[in-house]
């Protein structure tokens, strides 16, 4: 009786626990990376969206900008991360949204882009914060 319990126990440990630890270590140092680079990013300006590649249901779309730092033109590319907005029928949550954490954005408007000063290829669009992909 003991040993079947302990085996149902080290199942559900491979199955869930595992797991779950590993999609928690790699969000956290996902995080850990980007507030490290919007820390060392001293240098900011405008960028503007030149595209959005969207990629389906299943992949995540693709926000490109281009901003230019002392004359020179660079680029990047992310994907563009989500935030949840409830939907409420009366003050009734009915469902949830999902919306670009960057607002509604499209080809031409502007973004802020902090980039490090000692190699301004290096940046990030400041408010594209998050770990949900769009």
């Amino acid at each position: 009786m003991n040993n079947n319990i302990a085996m149902i126990l080290l199942v559900f440990a491979l199955i869930v626990i595992i797991p779950t630890t590993i999609v928690a270590i790699v969000i956290s140092t996902v995080r850990r990376n980007r507030n490290k680079k919007k820390e060392l990013y001293s240098g900011i300006t405008q960028g503007r969206i030149d595209g959005i590649q969207h990629k389906g249901l299943d992949c995540p779309d693709i926000v490109y900008v281009s901003y230019n730092v002392n004359g020179v033109e660079y680029s990047i590319k992310e994907t563009i991360k989500l935030k949840s907005e409830a939907i409420k029928l009366g003050g009734i949550p009915i469902g949830q949204r999902k919306t670009y954490k960057l607002g509604k954005i499209s080809e031409g408007d502007y973004v802020t882009i902090q980039y490090d000063e000692a190699n301004p290829q290096n940046a990030i669009i400041t408010d594209n914060d998050g770990i949900i992909n769009a």
